[in-house]
Parts: C-alpha cells; structure tokens; sequence
C-alpha cells in the first residue's frame, strides 16, 4: 500500500484504506458529523480470548442449526405424523426467523447494548434448543423453531459489532477470517453432522447439543465480553416491523415463484414487498435511530462491498443447488459420493478465510477480493467445462479452486464493508451483511428451481436433471462474473481515494 508523502503505515489511524480512529465513532464521507464516543479500555488478551470462544461457538451453533435439521426432516415426518411438504417448515420456520430477525436485533443491540443483547441472545437460542428436542408435535416444533431463529438472528446481530468492538482496527481482517472460517465449518459440518447423530441417536439430539455449548457460551460471555452502553434515542418500531415483513414477503415469495401452481401467490407476495421496501425507506428517512441508515450507502466502498458480495453469493447459492444435480444425475454419483465431491469448496474456504483475513491487515484488501474472486471465476467455469465423463481429481479439483477463490474474496471483502462504516453503524453494517448474505443466496436457489422447471427437469428423467444443472451453472458464472466487476470498481474508488 502507498501511503501520502511524509506519513507511515503507523502515522496515521486508518481503518483498512479508510480514515477511522480505532474503537471510536468517527465521521465517513457522505455521513453526518457526530460526537465521537470514548474508546473503551482494552482488555487484557486472556479475558479477550474468553469473549472470543464465546462469540465465536454461538456463531458455529447457529450456523450448523441452519442446516444439520434438513437430514432429518424424513424421520421427523415419520415420527411427528406429518407429511414431508409440512416437515419443510421445521427449515423454513428457522430460516425466516433469522433473517426477518437479524435487522431489529441489531438495532436493538444498539438501544440496550450489545453484551447484554448477547445475554439475551444465547439463553433464547440454548433453551429454545432444549425445547424443540422435547417437542412432540409438529406445531410446537415448528413454533420453537421460530424462537430458535430469533435466539440465532440475536446472536448475528452482535457477532461482528463484538468482534469490532475487542480487537483493534490493525486486526480486524484476522477476526473477520476467523469469523469466516466458523461459518464455513458450519455449513460443512451441518449435514455431515447431523447424518452421524441420527446414525447413533434419535432427532432431539440435534437440538440437545446446543444446550452445553450455550451454557458454557453464556458463562464465558457473562464474565469476559466488556460492558458496552447502548445509544441514546427513539427505537424505530415501525421500521424494524416494515422490514421484517419485506424479508418475510420476499423469501416467502422467491420459494413460490418456481411453483406454477402458487405463481398467482408469488406475484402478490412481491408486489406485497415491493410496496413494504418503499414504505420501509421512508421511514427510514425521517426516524430518529433508522434501523439501517440510508447514509451508510453513501460510502461507495460499502456499497461496492455489498454489491459484490451479493453477486458472488448469488453465484454460490446457485452453484451449491446445481452441483449434486450435477454429480448425481450427469456423473451417476450416491449422495456419499456427491457430499464428498462437494466437499473441498467449503473445507478449503474454511482452511484459507484465515489466512485471508490475516493479509487484509498488511496489504490493500480491496485487491485481494480481485485476486479472490478472479480465482473464483475459473473454478465456477472449470465446474461448468467439466464435460460428461470427468475424473475424479477433476471434480475435486475444480471446486476445490471455487473454494480457495471464495476463500480469499471473502475475509478483506467484509473487513472493507465493516471498515468502511462507523463504529455507530456497526450493527447496522453487520445487518446488512448477514441479509445480503441470505437474499443472494435465497435468489439463488430460486433462479435454479426455476431453470429447473423451465426446461422440463422436474419431470424426473436424469437426463434432463443433467442438461438443467449443466445449463444452470453458468448462471452462477455470470453472477461470479458480475462480481468481479464490481469489485474492479471498488479497487479503482479505493485507489483514487489514496490519491486524492
């Protein structure tokens, strides 16, 4: 990185690329001046560490709860006397609540203070937890899966603005890997996970692990995370209900869409949305404490950050929906031999995010997300030109490179969408990551459920199902593509930035 003449990498308090004074609020361009708040005390690194491990293993268990229930949504179907349609909602249930969550938790988090938000937070998610194992109807299981996902939208709210808060700027790139890596091992571990506990035990127990970790997490965030005071100001009720209902609306609406029989519903639902978002932002305009404050978007760093995580999530939740479509209809693979397959994508983001994060404290992040992403592209298109009759190793291989792309793209490009926000819009940058996250991928999904309709796939025949996911990865290569582009832009606002 260059740094202006007669000014060293020491000499002046940046924030990544970006003007910040560590632990303090601080005026971004394009955002309204305020009184910057005192830093707090640094803790000493045994007692950070302890806050740490407790943040992080609520971050692994709401993560693998995300996904290590789908395995088991057939025996629940058999156990709780359901039909497997209405077993899908013990997923969707626990989806919806988090994502519709996660902005008025944040901003919550804010009003009362993020520790005792994460106070909240693990107790709703561990005794929800303990619930749902008790469960013995579908309803109920279902309802306390609802208040399993508040519990985990609590504890993402407060994930990154607590990260933020016990490490000082220079290593901010280092947490946010590491934060990535837990992600990572969740969604990797969730179904393997899962097939293992149903092979030795019966369902509860995939909500009865939760309950050791949340207790011994509460204990360590009780004594070690730092008292942090809330802000002063008006809760924006209406604003947290609009957008919650937009989410709900258009989740709900994306899952319908690739249902010819429910279009008419799907429609509604969006138009619903729409109308929601557009209410949502007015009142944003004129709230005293906006949920998320329409300024921060007048940062072209985060808005680029934003844009290209979208896109790149785009292109993996596609690509995530299309592979074992792929191997099991065009290459005849078992689902074994398919999860195996699909195994070095996330093992390798999980094994290089770290490192990833550690570079984007030495050096411009923005231009790792280039390198990341560009490696990105050419996994996405060596899965897309793997023919009919590929190796082994070629499969491996090809989303092994997706993997270690996405690895490196995604570390320095959250440091420089956290980075570049305040620290009193930490919790809304933080809402923002975690929804983009979950839109693109939602997106993605239903692009793929639709190509699949499109082209006759559900019909069943294997061929078709092959032809489909072939055909649909290239979508996913678009939306790599797309992001790429973006994160051009962003490298070239970054360096004229340092010029000027």
């Amino acid at each position: 990185m260059r740094y202006p003449p007669g000014r060293g990498r020491h000499d002046s308090p940046t924030f990544g690329d970006y003007s910040c004074r560590a632990m303090s609020d601080v005026t971004s361009p394009g955002l309204p001046a305020t009184t910057p708040t005192p830093a707090p005390t640094p803790l000493p690194v045994w007692r950070r560490n302890l806050a740490v491990i407790a943040v992080i293993a609520t971050t692994l268990m709401g993560t693998l709860d995300a996904a290590i229930v789908n395995i088991a949504l057939p025996t629940l179907s058999r156990d709780l006397g359901a039909t497997p349609s209405s077993t899908v909602w013990v997923a969707t249930a626990f989806l919806l609540a988090t994502a519709c969550g996660v902005p008025a938790t944040c901003a919550l988090g804010d009003q009362i203070g993020r520790r005792r938000m994460f106070l909240i937070g693990v107790p709703l998610f561990t005794l929800s937890s303990l619930a749902c194992a008790l469960s013995r109807s579908l309803p109920m299981l279902v309802g306390w899966r609802v208040a399993q996902g508040l519990g985990t939208a609590t504890i993402l709210a407060v994930t990154l603005p607590l990260l933020r808060t016990l490490f000082p700027p220079t290593k901010l790139g280092s947490i946010l890997g590491v934060n990535a890596m837990t992600v990572a091992l969740g969604t990797c571990a969730g179904p393997a996970l899962g097939g293992i506990i149903l092979h030795w035990a019966h369902w509860p127990w995939l909500f009865l692990i939760n309950v050791p970790v949340g207790a011994a997490a509460f204990a360590l965030g009780l004594y070690a995370i730092p008292r942090i005071s809330g802000q002063v100001g008006d809760f924006d009720w209406l604003g947290t209900v609009l957008i919650a209902a937009t989410i709900a609306c258009f989740l709900l609406g994306m899952r319908d869409i690739v249902t010819p029989e429910l279009l008419w519903r799907a429609i509604i639902l969006l138009a619903v949305c729409a109308v929601l978002l557009i209410a949502f932002l007015r009142q944003e305009r004129r709230a005293v404490r906006p949920v998320i404050p329409l300024p921060l978007w007048r940062t072209g760093v985060f808005t680029l950050s934003v844009t290209t995580a979208f896109w790149s999530f785009f292109g993996q939740g596609v690509a995530f929906i299309a592979l074992p479509f792929l191997f099991q209809s065009a290459y005849g693979a078992s689902p074994l031999r398919s999860a195996l397959l699909f195994t070095p994508w996330p093992a390798v983001v999980m094994l290089v995010a770290p490192v990833s994060g550690r570079l984007a404290d030495r050096m411009r992040p923005a231009t790792l997300v280039l390198t990341g992403l560009s490696v990105y592209l050419v996994g996405l298109l060596a899965i897309a030109l793997l023919g009919d009759h590929p190796a082994t190793w070629q499969m491996l291989v090809s989303t092994g490179i997706a993997g270690l792309g996405f690895g490196i793209f995604q570390s320095p490009n959250n440091r420089d969408m956290q980075g570049s926000a305040p620290m009193r819009y930490a919790s809304s940058a933080a809402a923002v990551l975690n929804l983009n996250r979950n839109v693109a991928q939602s997106v993605g999904s239903a692009a793929v459920s639709l190509a699949l309709v499109l082209t006759g796939a559900v019909s069943g025949s294997l061929l078709e199902e092959a032809r489909a996911a072939t055909s649909v990865l290239w979508i996913a290569v678009a939306g790599a593509a797309f992001s790429l582009v973006m994160s051009a832009l962003k490298l070239r606002s970054v360096r004229a930035r340092e010029r000027g």
